[in-house]
């Protein structure tokens, strides 16, 4: 647990939900509980930096879903509408009333599900620059982070370079591509070399546990430690198709009526690809179809917004809420 969780009031916890066990952090009960679920191949430290400055206003938690951190992994079983099934059953099993969902990328596509088909314990929704009808099959393949995808998915396969190739092929790929519509930067290429040198040996003598570099700005320690905790499996189940089977993006939208913040990320186009979770026309059809009251804040920043500008997100949400929680 990280000592500024620690000082505002946070615990760490593990809830069964019959199929799977699900780690997550809570806050004290300060108000309306607001739940936070990371974006793909992120546990719910994703959210550190911002959970201290909303303690005062919500009761917060944020959950590791299956196949990420200290939550159950099963390969071969990763769908969103078994994702939804797991959050359904933490909602009533742990917090036990209708709170405020908020989610960043496939969590923000995941919320999205929640609010339509567990519509009673949802009251609002934030979907943080969330990937809707762009990770969906076969549109996803026309993406940039397709490609990370499947570096993410050899992490899983025997002989595939593990984390540590992963961090050598894809991220240090990935972070050239997105120079100038990030925050978040990656050491240099002779730092990273040391890093996965190390991070290789650490794995090789410690197979599953976390890497955690300390001496790494906290936005990077937490991104190498949460991806060096993921099943690739996970990612692979959206390269082959298979995570969104029988839900469809427009349909769900379509049936969302509660109050919803929309921030949205920087994004370009990279050699005919999108780069970034979906662009100002996907948002325009998002509004079109989502029947609750909209909200809508650009964010100049990259994908992990909590991590990114996370006072400036925290101030929206307080001021969101109090416009339109009751």
């Amino acid at each position: 647990m990280y000592k500024v969780l620690k000082k505002a009031g946070f615990e760490e916890k593990f809830f069964h939900t019959g199929e799977v066990i699900m780690n997550y952090v809570v806050g004290p009960d300060n108000g309306i509980p607001l739940v936070f679920i990371p974006g793909q191949a992120m546990t719910w430290e994703e959210y550190v930096l911002i959970m201290p400055k909303l303690v005062n206003k919500f009761q917060v938690y944020a959950v590791s879903v299956r196949g990420h951190g200290k939550s159950s992994w099963t390969p071969g079983k990763y769908t969103f509408n078994q994702l939804g099934q797991d959050m359904t059953a933490f909602i009533n099993g742990v917090i036990g009333k209708p709170a405020i969902i908020a989610g960043n990328s496939s969590g923000g596509v995941l919320t999205s599900w929640l609010a339509a088909n567990s519509s009673d314990l949802v009251k609002a929704i934030i979907l943080e620059d969330p990937p809707l009808f762009r990770c969906e099959w076969p549109a996803i393949k026309n993406t940039v982070v397709y490609d990370m995808f499947l570096g993410y998915s050899k992490m899983a396969v025997a002989g595939g370079g593990g984390y540590a190739g992963f961090l050598r092929e894809s991220v240090d790929k990935m972070a050239n591509i997105e120079k100038g519509i990030m925050d978040m930067k990656m050491p240099p290429k002779s730092i990273m070399k040391i890093f996965t040198w190390i991070i290789a040996m650490k794995q090789a003598f410690s197979p599953g546990s976390p890497v955690d570099i300390r001496i790494l700005p906290l936005p990077a320690r937490i991104f190498i430690k949460s991806n060096s905790q993921f099943d690739g499996n996970f990612s692979r189940a959206f390269t082959e198709g298979t995570m969104g089977m029988d839900f469809d993006h427009a349909q769900t939208l379509s049936k969302i009526i509660q109050p919803v913040l929309f921030l949205h990320s920087n994004w370009v186009m990279h050699n005919g690809r999108l780069l970034g979770a979906l662009d100002d026309n996907d948002v325009e059809r998002i509004k079109t179809l989502v029947k609750g009251p909209w909200k809508y804040v650009k964010m100049e920043c990259g994908h992990a917004i909590a991590m990114e500008k996370p006072t400036e997100e925290a101030n929206i949400i307080i001021n969101w809420a109090d416009e339109n929680i009751k």
